[in-house]
């Protein structure tokens, strides 16, 4: 322990500590810097917060650094305001303009009475201050970043995607007012350019635009504008069949819009080379030797699928090839299918379930048709006939050349074992046939998830691999940084770019077997096979998990009583599967058709019958008889009998009958209980895949995430140097192979848990909550037996 004057003078030695520290920190010279926004006090900003926390992170070390910050709302009056503000105050070390309009008004001013930085300067519109454009800007206290924006390349590409001659530029009205229209800027192409002004009314823009115009380039953020209009806005161009271009992939492609460069990536790169450019001038250089370009900037070319394929024009090859793909499997269509939706139209359309409905129908009329065997039958008729002459005279008068009557009969079945048998047997055979249907309904649930998953699943797969595009797409550029700086030859660039082709490649492969999947899910719900549909998956698979029987989960993850769990989920299974109740009715069927044959051996069959003839007419009868005193009159007659049939002999058939029914019934004992044994196996070998794939799950996700971090920090490495080219490949390779590996064995575990719920007989992911508590009770009424 140390000593009471040890303690002292430790905290001397930390006092004397804290002293120095703070006489340095006042010793620290000031840095003030004057910001000039473009944006609102309250609103959009570009990246201001991003070129303050730049600026501290390289200089707060150095100088204690301070703000005084403007924003103009746009306002051109209040732009001009502030800079002379600053000017003539003189309070501030540098000067920075921060957007389009700021930068434009700074790039104008005679002379500069401070260091001065536009943050963005369109540069299709050269500046008379500019004396070597594109290099630096050679003008006293002056310097300027070129703008991430490439206005011409865009225009040049919007030509390429809409093959048209005249395009339209909407762009923020305030850029007239300063010069920036654009007008004296002509397309390489020859198209005409039509430059609109925007106005607050997206809407009233799109009635501007000509109608002849095939192409809309957007150079404006739309920062007044809220969400939900910007959207109404490119809906509305897409309504019209618009190719639209934007200047901001972020967030006008989400919001609709057809392409746009990458430029974000561009825009993040502007803060700190502001803040290098305030070091410099904070250690004495003057901004005017500064360079304005950034190598670093590239114009990579973004579309959105979802709403080329919505409109229905395409890129070529050559275009897609070459371009980075958003919403590539999000069709535009309101049909848009959740997985318990999926499954009630499944059982309502499905083709194999409506077959089995209507073999229902028809067991149902075969025991209405044995039902009828005892029920009385009646018969009505009418017979009119021509007789020759030797049969009218030798009968006497009682029969002419032409006879009509009318008769009638009846029959009623008393006793009859082999009707009885067959009513019994009919209702077995349809008590069986409504298992069968409910069988059917049971594969139809699991084929609908299982078509359901697989396309979500081949969805997220084609989803990670278009990710992957865009990392190898990012580190190609590094690459190409890289060579321009020198670090590195033209091998790496080669060999990232075949890495991107041959992503490409299998993202087209997976895009065909998503459309394959598609069209089997379809098939299954029995709609159009190419009807597009969209597939509601807000929560993804994860969601999917969590919504599980929570029991099932808990046992999972406890072996303790996993076996336990086992043996109750086979006794669930013999009550509920339709196959063990339709072997049972069979053996029913069976049982009495036995009982049948044997009593057919004494048991008679008793029958009632009647008859009723009625003569109608009867047209030259015959002489009658020549005997006086006796009239012949042609009368009506009935007759009425019951009819008692005992079996004697049928040659051995009944024995044989008996015989071929006896073993019959042994036959199909012996199926239920084979079909008891499979059925256990299914149980016990579902669940046991079951708990394989959600630990699966577990260990696929862990190693996702490290696989990620590992490439994040090889990118990192590679980027610097420190690491060659397959390094970074391996581990971009390790980690697709990771994410498809985790993806897989989310998807796999919930097919694996629909097939183990099919073996049970019994779906509790779509039961309600009553039904899990009963579920639930049951299982702690079974375990505690």
């Amino acid at each position: 322990m140390p000593s009471p004057k040890l303690n002292v003078y430790l905290k001397l030695l930390k006092i004397a500590a804290i002293a120095v520290f703070a006489v340095e920190a006042m010793a620290q010279p000031t840095l003030t810097i004057g910001i000039v926004s473009d944006g609102a006090t309250e609103g959009n900003h570009l990246f201001e917060d991003a070129i303050k926390s730049e600026v501290n992170t390289l200089l707060s070390s150095q100088f204690s650094v301070e703000y005084r910050e403007f924003f103009t709302n746009g306002s051109v009056a209040e732009i001009n305001n502030a800079i002379e503000k600053v000017y003539s105050e003189n309070q501030v070390d540098v000067l920075v303009g921060i957007g389009v309009l700021s930068s434009k008004i700074i790039s104008e001013q005679s002379n500069y009475p401070l260091p001065s930085i536009a943050s963005i300067h369109l540069n299709f519109e050269p500046n008379a201050n500019e004396v070597l454009p594109n290099e630096r800007s050679g003008v006293f206290n002056y310097t300027y970043i070129n703008s991430p924006f490439n206005v011409e390349e865009g225009i040049r590409m919007l030509e390429e995607l809409c093959a048209c001659q005249n395009l339209a530029v909407i762009t923020n009205s305030t850029l007239f007012s300063v010069g920036l229209n654009g007008m004296d800027m002509q397309s390489s192409g020859g198209s005409k350019i039509n430059w609109i002004a925007e106005t607050p009314d997206l809407q009233n823009i799109v009635s501007m635009i000509p109608s002849d115009v095939g192409g809309i380039y957007i150079l404006s953020p739309l920062y007044n504008q809220s969400e939900n209009e910007i959207a109404t806005f490119f809906d509305a161009l897409n309504e019209r069949k618009l190719i639209s271009f934007s200047a901001f992939e972020l967030p006008h492609l989400e919001q609709g819009a057809y392409a746009a460069f990458a430029v974000s990536d561009n825009l993040r790169k502007i803060p700190r080379r502001i803040a290098l450019n305030i070091e410099r001038i904070a250690l004495g250089e003057n901004p005017k030797d500064f360079p304005v370009s950034i190598e670093a900037f590239s114009s990579q070319l973004m579309l959105n699928m979802a709403t080329v394929n919505r409109i229905g024009k395409y890129p070529n090859w050559e275009v897609l090839d070459d371009a980075l793909l958003i919403n590539i499997n999000t069709p535009h269509t309101d049909r848009v299918l959740s997985l318990k939706a999926a499954i009630a139209e499944g059982i309502e359309n499905n083709l194999s379930y409506k077959i089995e409905q209507k073999q229902t129908q028809i067991n149902s009329k075969d025991l209405s048709l044995a039902k009828g065997n005892y029920l009385p039958k009646i018969d009505a008729g009418t017979t009119g006939y021509f007789l020759d002459e030797n049969s009218v005279n030798s009968s006497f008068g009682r029969l002419g050349s032409f006879n009509w009557t009318a008769n009638g009969s009846l029959s009623q079945l008393i006793l009859s074992e082999p009707a009885m048998a067959n009513i019994a047997i009919q209702k077995l055979l349809y008590e069986s046939q409504k298992k069968a249907q409910k069988q059917s309904e049971l594969d139809v649930i699991l084929e609908v998830a299982q078509r359901y998953f697989s396309y979500m699943q081949v969805l997220s797969i084609a989803e990670l691999q278009n990710n992957n595009i865009k990392a190898v797409n990012q580190n190609l550029t590094i690459a190409k940084n890289k060579e321009k700086a020198g670090y590195s030859g033209s091998s790496d660039v080669f060999r990232w770019q075949t890495e991107l082709d041959l992503a490409k490649s299998d993202l087209n492969t997976t895009t065909a077997q998503l459309n394959g999947a598609g069209f089997q899910l379809n098939e299954t719900l029995n709609r159009p096979i190419k009807e597009a549909f969209a597939i509601d998956d807000a929560g993804g698979i994860d969601q999917f998990i969590e919504e599980l029987d929570e029991i099932l989960i808990r046992l999972i993850e406890d072996q303790a009583i996993f076996n336990r769990f086992a043996d109750f989920m086979v006794s669930e299974a013999k009550q509920n599967l339709p196959e063990l109740e339709q072997i049972k009715l069979a053996i029913g069927a069976q049982v009495r058709l036995l009982k049948s044959n044997k009593r057919a051996m004494y048991i008679p069959t008793v029958a009632f019958g009647a008859s009723y003839d009625y003569p109608i007419e009867t047209i030259n009868p015959g002489e009658p008889l020549p005997i006086p005193g006796i009239d012949i009159d042609v009368l009506p007659s009935w007759n009425a009998a019951f009819n008692v049939a005992f079996p004697i002999f049928t040659g051995g058939a009944r024995k044989y009958e008996k015989d071929k029914a006896t073993v019959g019934l042994n036959q199909l004992r012996d199926q239920e209980q084979d079909l008891n044994n499979i059925l256990e196996l299914q149980v016990r070998a579902n669940m046991a895949k079951v708990t394989a794939s959600y630990n699966n799950t577990r260990l696929t996700k862990a190693a996702a995430t490290s696989a990620e971090k590992n490439t994040a920090i090889v990118r990192e490495l590679y980027e610097s140097g420190q690491v060659d080219v397959i390094t970074l490949i391996d581990a971009q390779n390790a980690l697709l192979g990771a994410q498809v590996n985790a993806t897989n064995a989310s998807y796999q575990f919930m097919i694996d848990y629909f097939l183990f719920q099919r073996s049970t007989g019994n779906y509790t992911f779509l039961a309600t909550e009553a039904q899990r508590r009963e579920f639930l009770q049951r299982f702690i009424t079974f375990k505690n037996n």
